[in-house]
């Protein structure tokens, strides 16, 4: 937290050291913070998975930790379906975003 994430993202994926992504964010401070969904976290979401093309991680790859939904139970804090399904459509988006890019 507080770091620069694509910056980060390439530097340890120059090193061939990253080796499984939990895609998450979150608004607050290290020691007072709440996740959210990854549009409205800190980090620019599409400049992280651009280091990640960049890098050529090709590993693990999920979404972590979203918001509860209205409607939802919340039996399972941060991982209810309707959050992971919305973040799963908004990672691929940025997936197929900077694969358009060169």
């Amino acid at each position: 937290m507080n770091a620069d994430i694509p910056a980060e993202i390439r530097r340890f994926g120059r090193q061939n050291a990253i080796h499984f992504v939990h895609f998450r964010d979150i608004e607050g401070t290290p020691d007072n913070f709440v996740e959210t969904f990854h549009e409205a976290g800190r980090t620019d979401m599409f400049e992280a998975m651009r280091a990640y093309r960049d890098v050529g991680y090709t590993g693990p790859f999920r979404v972590d930790h979203v918001p509860t939904m209205e409607g939802e139970q919340n039996l399972t804090p941060g991982y209810e379906a309707m959050g992971r399904l919305y973040a799963i459509g908004y990672a691929k988006g940025l997936i197929e975003s900077v694969n358009k890019i060169a």
